[in-house]
C-alpha cells in the first residue's frame, strides 16, 4: 500500500504518529476561527488517510515481529497484501475503508493491547484480526477472489463498512472464513456449512446478514451519507457499551430527523453544511435525551463520527431540527481540533484544572480548549439563526448566542496568556477571540443579555460550591468574625479543585429559560407544581421568575445542595457572582460557625454579611490541581 515516508513516533504512551505533512497557512487561519471551512476540512482528511495509512504500516510491522500474536489467523503481512490488492483495484473503496472510524478506533485500541497498556475484554489476536477482517471487506468491494480467516465472537463476524454475519459459533471467540469467487462473497464458521452470502447490496439485511444501513439526506444539491454505527464492535468513548440494534422505527425516525437538521444546515449555515458533508462519515445513535440537555460525544482516534442522542420528547419538529444541527456542527468542531492536534502540539502538559462553563465537572488544559472551540462555533450557529427565524424561536437563538458569546470569550481570555499554550496553541485561541469580539456589536435585547448573564454566573456559582475547596485558614477566620459580630475579613484566593461527582446538572437556570421561551405553558405548570424538568427544584423556578424572595427562602431549605449556597451568594449579590463572596466560601463558613456554635446562621444573613469580605478579596479564577481527578482519554468537551 502507498504510505508517506515519515517516520512514526512509537511513543508507548500515546501510540500517536508524527505528523505525515504540515496544514498550509490559510488552512490553519480557517481553522482558527468560530467557523466550518470545506478547504480546512479536506487538507485534514488528507491529513488524516496518511495518518491512517502509518498507523496501520506500524501494526503491522509490530505483529509481524511477534507471529504468534495472531494465533490461528494468517500472518498480518498476508492481511496486509490482500488489502494492497484490494487497493490497487478500488482505491477509493479501501479509503472509505481506511477513513470509517471504526478503523481508527480499532487501530489505536490494538496496538496500546499489543503492547500491554490496554486491557482488552477480546483475546489479542482477535483485536489484531480485524486487520484481516479489514483486508476481507476491501477484497469484496474490490470484488477479488480471496480466502482468508477472520475472529467471530459468538459466531457473529463483522466486515468493516459492509455489515455482520452470524454463523455457527465454536465457542465465544473463534474463526470463520471469508471467501469469494466470481463476485459473489461468503461468510462460514471454518469447515462447516453453506455459509452465510454478502448480499450484493450490503446495506441491506439478509438471512444471516445485517446489514451495516447508512442514512442519505440531500437538499439544494448538497448531500450528506452517514453510516449508522449500530453494529460497531468498538465503542466511541472507552469503557462505554457499544449501541444497540436500531429497529426500523427507529432508524426511520432517524432518517427524518437528520433529512430535517440537514435541510436546515444547507439552508442557513451553508459553509458548517458543505464541511460536514466532506468530513462526517458515521452516526452512533444514542437513546432520546431530556429536552435541551442532548447527549453527544466524539473521539481523537474516530474522526468523522459523532455520537448523539436522538431527538427527545415534548420539542416540536423544528425545534428539534436546530437541536440536532447545533450538536452535529458542536461534535464535527471536536473532530477538527482533533485532527490538527494529530499534527501539532496545541498546550502541554498542565496540571491545572479548570472551570468550563458548559461542563458540570472541573477539566484539564485540553478540555477547556476542546470547548471553547466548539462552543465558539455553537455561538455562531445561534447567531445565524436569530437572524433567520422569528417569535420564540429567535427569542430562543439570541439568549443562546448571548449566553454562549459570553462564555466562550471568557474562557478564551482566560486562556490567552496561559503558559502552557504553544504557539499554534495561542494562534488558535486568537483567532477565536478575535472573531468573538467582532460579535460584539450585534444587537442582543437588554433582557436576553440579562438572562444570559444570570444563567452564566449560576452555572458557575453552583460549579463553584461543589468543586471548590477554600483556604482552611480563610474559613476558620470568617467563622471567628461572624461569632464575634465583627466585620468579615478578607477572603483571598485560595483552596484547591477537588471533582464531585454529585456535581451533576448545574445548567438548571439555563435550562429553564430555554423552557419559559419555547414553552411559557410548561414552565407556568412546573412553577404551580406541575411536572418539571430533571434536578430542578421550586427555588430555581422561582429564581428565574424573579421572586427572589421566594427563591431565598426556599434555597435557605435546601443547603444540604451545594448548588444553593452558589444561588444564595447570587441572590445576595444582586446576581453578580462577583459581588457577595464565593459560595464555596459561605458554605464553609456556615459549617464552620454551627460545629463551633450549635446553631446555623440564617444563610441569606451570612451571604448578605459574607459580601463584605469579597470586596477586600480577588476573583478565584477556578484553576488549581488534585490527584483525586482522573483526566479522561476522550477530548471531548
Amino acid at each position: 500500500m502507498r504510505t508517506s515516508s515519515e517516520a512514526a513516533d512509537r511513543s508507548e504512551s500515546s501510540a500517536q504518529l508524527l505528523p505525515p505533512h504540515r496544514l498550509d497557512d490559510a488552512a490553519l487561519a480557517m481553522l482558527c476561527s468560530a467557523g466550518e471551512h470545506l478547504e480546512a476540512t479536506r487538507a485534514l482528511l488528507d491529513a488524516e488517510y496518511s495518518r491512517r495509512l502509518l498507523l496501520l504500516r506500524l501494526l503491522v510491522d509490530e505483529v509481524s515481529a511477534r507471529p504468534a500474536s495472531v494465533g490461528p489467523l494468517a500472518p498480518a503481512g498476508e492481511a496486509w497484501d490482500l488489502l494492497a490488492r484490494a487497493q490497487r483495484r478500488r482505491p477509493e473503496a479501501v479509503h472509505r475503508l481506511l477513513m470509517n472510524p471504526q478503523t481508527g478506533l480499532w487501530a489505536a485500541h490494538a496496538l496500546r493491547g499489543l503492547r500491554g497498556t490496554e486491557k482488552s475484554a477480546a483475546p489479542l489476536w482477535a483485536d489484531l484480526g480485524n486487520l484481516h477482517a479489514l483486508a476481507a471487506a476491501g477484497a469484496v468491494l474490490a470484488g477479488l477472489d480471496f480466502r482468508i480467516l477472520v475472529p467471530a465472537h459468538h459466531g457473529a463476524v463483522l466486515l468493516p463498512c459492509l455489515g455482520r454475519a452470524q454463523v455457527p459459533a465454536a465457542g465465544p471467540w473463534s474463526t470463520a472464513e471469508v471467501s469469494a469467487h466470481d463476485g459473489t462473497a461468503c461468510v462460514r464458521a471454518e469447515g462447516e456449512g453453506p455459509g452465510v452470502p454478502v448480499p450484493a447490496d450490503a446495506t441491506r439485511d439478509a438471512p444471516g446478514w445485517s446489514g451495516m444501513r447508512r442514512i442519505s439526506a440531500r437538499h439544494d444539491g448538497l448531500a450528506l451519507h452517514l453510516g449508522v454505527d449500530d453494529l460497531a464492535r468498538y465503542p466511541v468513548i472507552a469503557g462505554a457499551a457499544v449501541p444497540g440494534r436500531l429497529d426500523e422505527a427507529e432508524l426511520r425516525n432517524w432518517r427524518r430527523a437528520i433529512d430535517r437538521a440537514w435541510a436546515l444546515l444547507v439552508e442557513d449555515h451553508r459553509d458548517s453544511a458543505e464541511a460536514l458533508a466532506a468530513g462526517l462519515f458515521s452516526l452512533v445513535p444514542l437513546p432520546a435525551a431530556e429536552r435541551f440537555r442532548p447527549r453527544s460525544a466524539s473521539a481523537s482516534e474516530a474522526f468523522g463520527c459523532v455520537m448523539v442522542s436522538a431527538p427527545g420528547p415534548g420539542a416540536d419538529e423544528e425545534e428539534a431540527a436546530v437541536e440536532l444541527a447545533v450538536t452535529l456542527v458542536h461534535e464535527f468542531r471536536h473532530t477538527l481540533l482533533n485532527g490538527l492536534m494529530h499534527l501539532t502540539t496545541l498546550a502541554e502538559d498542565c496540571p491545572d484544572l479548570f472551570h468550563a462553563p458548559w461542563r458540570d465537572d472541573p477539566r484539564p488544559l485540553s478540555g477547556v480548549l476542546h470547548g471553547a472551540f466548539a462552543f465558539s462555533g455553537v455561538a455562531r450557529f445561534w447567531r445565524d439563526r436569530a437572524a433567520r427565524t422569528e417569535k420564540s424561536a429567535a427569542e430562543r437563538a439570541r439568549f443562546e448566542f448571548a449566553l454562549w458569546r459570553r462564555e466562550s470569550r471568557a474562557t478564551l481570555e482566560a486562556l490567552r496568556t496561559h503558559p502552557a499554550l504553544t504557539g499554534t496553541g495561542r494562534r488558535l485561541v486568537a483567532g477565536l477571540l478575535a472573531g468573538i469580539r467582532s460579535w460584539d456589536t450585534e444587537p442582543v435585547p437588554e433582557h436576553v443579555l440579562l438572562l444570559a448573564e444570570r444563567a452564566a454566573a449560576h452555572q458557575r456559582a453552583g460549579w463553584r460550591a461543589h468543586h471548590v475547596l477554600p483556604d482552611e485558614a480563610m474559613v476558620r477566620a470568617l467563622a471567628d468574625s461572624w461569632l464575634d459580630g465583627a466585620d468579615p475579613t478578607a477572603a483571598p484566593d485560595g483552596g484547591s479543585v477537588v471533582t464531585d461527582p454529585a456535581g451533576c446538572r448545574l445548567d438548571a437556570f439555563a435550562h429553564l429559560v430555554r423552557l419559559s421561551i419555547t414553552d411559557p405553558d410548561g414552565f407556568a405548570e412546573a412553577r404551580n407544581g406541575g411536572p418539571r424538568p430533571k434536578d430542578v427544584t421550586p427555588a430555581d423556578l422561582a429564581y428565574v421568575a424573579g421572586d427572589l424572595a421566594e427563591a431565598t427562602a426556599l434555597y435557605a431549605t435546601q443547603t444540604h445542595r451545594p448548588a444553593s449556597w452558589g444561588a444564595l451568594a447570587l441572590i445576595a449579590g444582586g446576581g453578580q457572582d462577583g459581588a457577595a463572596g464565593r459560595p464555596e466560601v459561605l458554605r464553609a463558613v456556615s459549617r464552620a460557625v454551627t460545629r463551633r456554635s450549635g446553631h446555623t446562621p440564617p444563610p441569606a444573613e451570612l451571604a448578605g454579611w459574607l459580601g463584605g469580605a469579597r470586596a477586600a478579596g480577588r476573583a478565584h479564577n477556578g484553576s488549581g490541581s488534585t490527584s483525586q481527578l482522573t483526566r479522561s482519554s476522550q477530548d471531548t468537551a
